[in-house]
């Protein structure tokens, strides 16, 4: 397993960061909240754990992701992620919407809401650095901006070399490729707002166009449609949803390989809700599955016990 794997990107940029000069406020328990913890298994073994959190009151959103590393992944890169991002909901398209609302909208999906990110920042801490990566999201023609810094992780200074930039140096993305696009932890609550739409009788596809301060890539959305899954030891009737990722720029070589063709299946509770229960991967990577369902946001320890 890689940290570039892609379905930790689709979380992270892989992506509840603490925001330079302070913390951001608890989010709580809402109607419009969801709050889930993931168990990361690759191979059988237990890589990763992640919580989740979406929060939004119908004009505006918050959502925030968290992972930390565990067994031997954690042993080789004593990995943990942070990140927050937060935006505004657009109503569907309609044919009184203007040009410039449509193009606001950094997606192709008919008859759907979308979420337009205003700030994204995601903080990686390793053995040796802690890193962070900042983006301004700006109506167009105006492009996404992205600033990112290294520093060295308390207690661990002398790890810590200025001089190495490591895989988060932000590498060139033209700007007519950061223009009208997203970040990735919207992706989640796009791909429900595109099921939930195609179940009231709209079109079953979308494409999300997301920047994670790095790199440029669309992620097309596929409605599979109703499965019964198998989850644990339960049996959970599901909506089936693909995700296809395309790289479109500021991809190294090794990278776009890793993403081109790696399709994941989402599995999304069929109660209303649209809880992603589990992410499969369709050819190779972790599986992802729902552990916990938090009333708040959920606690994920730092370290193993």
């Amino acid at each position: 397993m890689t940290t570039d794997s892609t379905p930790l990107k689709f979380f992270a940029a892989v992506l509840c960061a603490s925001i330079v000069g302070g913390a951001p406020p608890a989010l709580g328990a809402s109607e419009n909240a969801l709050h889930l913890r993931y168990q990361a298994m690759w191979s059988g073994l237990h890589v990763a754990d992640f919580t989740l959190s979406l929060q939004n009151d119908g004009e505006t959103y918050e959502n925030r992701f968290r992972l930390e590393t565990r067994g031997i992944t954690r042993f080789f890169s004593n990995m943990s992620v942070k990140a927050n991002s937060t935006g505004r909901i657009v109503a569907p398209a309609t044919a009184e919407t203007t040009g410039q609302e449509t193009q606001n909208a950094a997606a192709d999906l008919p008859q759907a809401e979308t979420y337009l990110a205003n700030s994204y920042r995601t903080e990686y801490t390793n053995h040796k650095h802690f890193r962070w990566v900042d983006i301004a999201f700006k109506a167009p023609p105006d492009p996404a901006e992205a600033t990112t810094g290294t520093a060295p992780v308390e207690g661990r200074e002398d790890k810590w070399d200025p001089k190495d930039k490591g895989p988060e140096l932000i590498d060139r993305v033209e700007p007519k490729d950061r223009i009208g696009v997203n970040d990735p932890i919207s992706l989640i609550p796009q791909m429900i707002a595109v099921v939930r739409t195609h179940l009231d009788g709209g079109p079953k596809t979308g494409v999300v166009r997301g920047f994670d301060g790095r790199r440029r890539f669309d992620m097309h959305i596929t409605y599979v449609g109703p499965a019964t899954r198998t989850i644990g030891e339960a049996k959970q009737k599901t909506y089936h949803v693909r995700i296809d990722p395309n790289p479109v720029a500021g991809f190294k070589k090794r990278h776009k390989t890793i993403w081109t063709g790696a399709a994941y299946d989402f599995y999304l509770s069929s109660d209303g809700r649209f809880v992603p229960l589990q992410i499969y991967p369709v050819k190779r990577g972790p599986v992802l599955t729902l552990v916990a369902e938090c009333p708040t946001a959920c606690e994920l320890k730092a370290e193993e016990d």
